[in-house]
C-alpha cells in the first residue's frame, strides 16, 4: 500500500533490534510502569492505547526525522499524546464525557509527572487533537504528530469496521514480523 502504511505495520512489531534508535529516544518513557499500563485500555477497535501511542510515535519519528525537524521531541511527545489511565469508552459515571476535547490536558498532566517536557513537547501533546480543538499546533512537529495520530486512528477504525481489511492488516503484521 505504500511506505507510510509499511511503517505503520512495522510499528506493531517494533523491537530494540529493528528500531534501536527509536527505542534509545523513547525507551525511558516506554519502559515505565505508567506507560506499560496503557496496554490494558482500548483506543480504537481492538487496538490498545499503548499500541496506538507507539504507532503514532514511530510514524512521527520517521516523518520528522526525514524532514530534519526535532524528531527526538516529536517521538517522545507523541508517545505520551494520549497518556490517560482510563478506557474512554466507559460511560458509567460521566467522567469520560467530552474525552476528545479534554484528554490532551489529562495527557499533558500525566506526561509532566513522567518526565520533564520542553515547550515544543507540551505543544505537541496539547494540540494533537486539532482541528477538533480549534487552536492549531504552533510547531511543524506538533502538526506532524497530529497528522500521524489521524492516520493511525483512521487505520484503527478501518480495522474495526471492515473485516477484510482487518484480515489483510493482520497478515501484513505477520509477514513484517517474520522479516518478509
Amino acid at each position: 500500500m505504500g511506505k507510510i502504511y509499511d511503517s505503520y505495520v512495522k510499528s506493531y512489531v517494533l523491537t530494540e533490534e529493528n528500531a534501536s534508535e527509536f527505542f534509545r529516544i523513547v525507551g525511558d518513557i516506554y519502559n515505565t510502569p505508567q506507560f506499560q499500563s496503557t496496554d490494558r485500555f482500548i483506543q480504537h477497535a481492538d487496538i490498545t492505547l499503548k499500541q496506538h501511542m507507539t504507532s503514532v510515535s514511530y510514524l512521527s519519528y520517521l516523518d520528522t526525522k526525514a524532514r530534519r525537524l526535532n524528531y527526538v521531541s516529536a517521538a517522545r511527545a507523541a508517545l505520551m499524546h494520549d497518556l490517560v489511565y482510563y478506557d474512554w469508552h466507559e460511560r458509567g459515571d460521566g467522567s469520560h464525557r467530552l474525552h476528545g476535547y479534554r484528554h490532551p490536558g489529562f495527557a499533558l498532566k500525566n506526561a509532566r509527572e513522567l518526565t520533564e517536557l520542553s515547550p515544543l513537547e507540551e505543544n505537541i501533546i496539547k494540540r494533537h487533537m486539532w482541528p477538533l480543538i480549534p487552536i492549531p499546533p504552533k510547531y511543524r512537529e506538533s502538526f506532524a504528530v497530529s497528522m500521524a495520530d489521524k492516520y493511525c486512528a483512521a487505520h484503527e477504525i478501518l480495522i474495526k469496521k471492515i473485516p477484510a481489511y482487518k484480515r489483510k492488516f493482520r497478515r501484513d503484521i505477520e509477514k513484517m514480523g517474520n522479516g518478509k
